[in-house]
Formats: structure tokens, sequence, C-alpha cells
């Protein structure tokens, strides 16, 4: 009877770490706001706050501290490109009455299979006190939404108005993996800052040879067959 409820309880520890595994794994894209002083704010994709109800973008409006965000939308998959050709957007709209910061960190995962060079991009302007946008984009091989296990990207930290733009390669993992963008401005007093940080991934120029070069090899196959 021991040993019954001995076996019965480590398969139910089993389970249960295979149901948190599978969920980590399923998450949906998420968008967290934080200032440095109040508690995360968390939104998950049509979760409580998201203010659109189409799966791939999250919208929120809300205030934080010194901060009155007028929106904030984050914007990936089926929406913005798809999981073997990653793009992610993320706008902000957010007015200060006050010197802060505000990080947004937007994440999503199953990507893959996808390789190549990431470029980031952000752009900016302010009306107000002087203002500045950090950005990067994180990867992580074990797909879990928000990590930032590996750096791949950054346009460093810019004073706003800014055009900038970072890149860096996409190595790559075994599908699926996840993405992470990390998006923090500063403003030195009352403010408004307008911003749009996103991320493509454009193709390695060896594996576009290597599919037009099997394109190439497939026509000539069947125009050699024909001749014959």
């Amino acid at each position: 009877m021991k040993n019954l409820l001995i076996s019965g309880g480590k398969l139910l520890l089993a389970g249960a770490i295979l149901t948190s595994f599978t969920n980590r794994l399923n998450a949906a894209a998420t968008l967290t706001l934080f200032d440095g002083v109040n508690p995360l704010i968390t939104v998950t994709d049509n979760g409580s706050g998201d203010m659109f109800g189409a799966t791939g973008a999250i919208l929120v409006a809300t205030n934080v501290g010194v901060w009155n965000l007028t929106i904030s939308s984050a914007i990936t998959k089926p929406l913005f490109g798809t999981s073997t050709d990653p793009v992610m957007d993320l706008g902000i709209t957010a007015s200060s009455t006050a010197a802060g910061s505000l990080r947004f960190v937007f994440s999503d995962n199953d990507f893959g299979p996808a390789t190549g060079l990431l470029i980031a991009t952000v752009d900016g302007q302010v009306n107000g006190a002087p203002a500045s946008v950090t950005y990067d984009v994180y990867g992580d091989p074990s797909n879990v939404v928000g990590a930032t296990t590996v750096h791949i990207a950054s346009t460093g930290t810019t004073p706003l108005p800014t055009t900038a733009t970072g890149s860096g390669p996409l190595a790559y993992y075994a599908p699926p993996f996840s993405l992470t963008q990390v998006e923090t401005l500063v403003a030195d007093g009352p403010t408004t800052i307008n911003a749009d940080a996103s991320l493509q991934v454009v193709p390695e120029p060896g594996v576009v040879g290597l599919g037009a070069l099997g394109l190439a090899m497939f026509v000539l196959g069947r125009f050699q067959r024909k001749q014959a």
C-alpha cells in the first residue's frame, strides 16, 4: 500500500511537471510595464487588460507612477510575421508629469526554425523635457516567454528624437524558441514620447542561395527529361 501511494505520488508529480512545462511552452505573448517604483504590470495576449481581441496583438492604456500611457501596442505573429519569419513591433505613446523611467518587455515564443540577421530598429519623437530610449532584443532557446538568455541585438541608448538600428545573428536554435523586446524610456521631466521599436529577420544569403540553386536544378532536371 505504501509503495502504491509513493508510486501514485510520483505519477502526480510527473504529471504536474509535464503540465507546467507544456503550459510554459504554449504561453501566449506577454507585455510587461515597470517604472522602477510601482508593482510590475503584466498583460497577456487576450487576457485581462488587453483591449484588443485578436490573437497576436496587445493594446494597453493605463497610468503607472508619473506616466500616463495613452497607447501601448505590441504586435507579433500571426498578425505580423510567422513562426519562421519573426516580426515584432512595440509602439508607445506616453506622457510623464515628472522625471522618470518606464520599461516595456514584449515577448512571444514558439518561433522557428528561423536563421539570419535580426535587425532591430527604434524610432522616437519627444515633445517636452529631454528624453532617451534604449532598445534591446533577446532570444531564448528554451522557448520561455520573457527570458533574456541570449542578447541578440541593440540600438543602444539614444536621445530623442531618434532613428536607430542594431543587428545581430539569429543563431540556429532547435525550434521552438522565444524572442523578447526590451524598450526603456527615460524622461528628464514632464514630456510626451512617441516611440516604435521593431524587429525583423533577414534570411542568410547562403540559405537563400541554396534555395535558388535547388529551384534551378529542379527546373533544369525537368527540362533535360523533356529533351530526352
